[in-house]
């Protein structure tokens, strides 16, 4: 079943210019409201599938076996009419077809629709069963997942992703996106353009593959493998322990900084290009770095 509830609010703002009576610069703004309420059923390997534009996403684990969803749209205009009507152009879809739930939000015109003009933006507030797979697409938003011990995947353009308290086998490809991960256990991967990576406490194996990016990993531990492909870029590791850790480094014109105890096997070291290993043969777990163009800073 699904509830919906309107608001129209009437906001009022006020700016000074260059010492203009703040009088002559005010603004109405009316802001209209929709809330689109969800809750389904949930089995065993069902998967929530997310496809959204200029959305906020808040998606955690649910102490119940269903999938509940909020969803609240917002228009503002400095007419109320328009703010009304710009709001139905904006759809929200969702449906069961087999063991797939989906959401969408979307614009939908008629033949001689115009394009709102209004400021539109979509927010979902989403409970899932902590075991509940999610896929989610952004465009131009944020996206925001805790608690979660499932399958995740995200894809998305122009969207903040923060993943906080997930296990389980998680792929992340972001363009113009940073990305945030704090207390991820299991397998990361992670393809980005132009976006920055903080990660901390991480377990298990990561894979990242980046273009022009500030890379952060923090308190580096109890992990099985770190492979880091990455172009003109920035990379910062900070370790619990690097004496026990299996560095492969395969650096082109990279400036270096590491401890002065990690004492290098160079297999090249020429100029512009340098490849190297640390505790070689040796079963610890892995790092393997090859950076082209950028920053390398090993931290003890």
């Amino acid at each position: 079943m699904i509830n919906r509830a309107y608001y129209i609010l009437p906001f009022l703002f006020a700016f000074q210019i260059l010492g203009l009576n703040p009088m002559h610069a005010q603004t109405k703004v009316y802001v209209v409201s929709q809330n689109i309420i969800k809750s389904i059923d949930w089995k065993p390997g069902m998967i929530l599938l997310i496809n959204a534009e200029r959305a906020e996403i808040f998606c955690s684990a649910n102490t119940s076996d269903s999938i509940e969803v909020k969803v609240t749209i917002t228009a503002k205009h400095e007419t109320k009419k328009k703010a009304e009507a710009d709001i139905e152009k904006m759809k929200c879809l969702n449906e069961l077809k087999g063991k797939k739930v989906f959401l969408r939000n979307y614009i939908e015109l008629s033949k001689n629709d115009s394009r709102p003009e209004s400021d539109i933006k979509v927010v979902y507030n989403i409970k899932v069963p902590e075991n509940c797979a999610v896929d989610i697409s952004n465009y131009f938003g944020t996206i925001d997942v805790k608690n979660l011990n499932s399958k995740l995947n995200i894809n998305s353009e122009f969207s903040k992703i923060d993943l906080g308290n997930i296990n389980g086998k998680i792929s992340v490809k972001s363009t113009f996106g940073d990305i945030s991960a704090n207390t991820v256990n299991g397998e990361l991967q992670i393809e980005s353009n132009r976006s920055d990576i903080d990660i901390s406490n991480f377990l298990g194996i990561l894979d990242i593959k980046s273009k022009m990016a500030q890379i952060e990993l923090n308190k580096i531990n109890d992990i099985t493998e770190i492979k880091i492909d990455a172009e003109k870029s920035k990379i910062k590791i900070n370790t619990v322990d690097f004496k026990n850790i299996f560095f492969d480094l395969d650096l082109y014109k990279v400036e270096l900084d590491k401890p002065e105890a990690m004492k290098l096997n160079f297999s090249k070291n020429e100029k512009e290009t340098v490849s190297a290993s640390f505790n070689s043969g040796k079963s610890f777990p892995q790092i393997n770095i090859k950076l082209n163009i950028g920053t390398l800073s090993i931290e003890p």
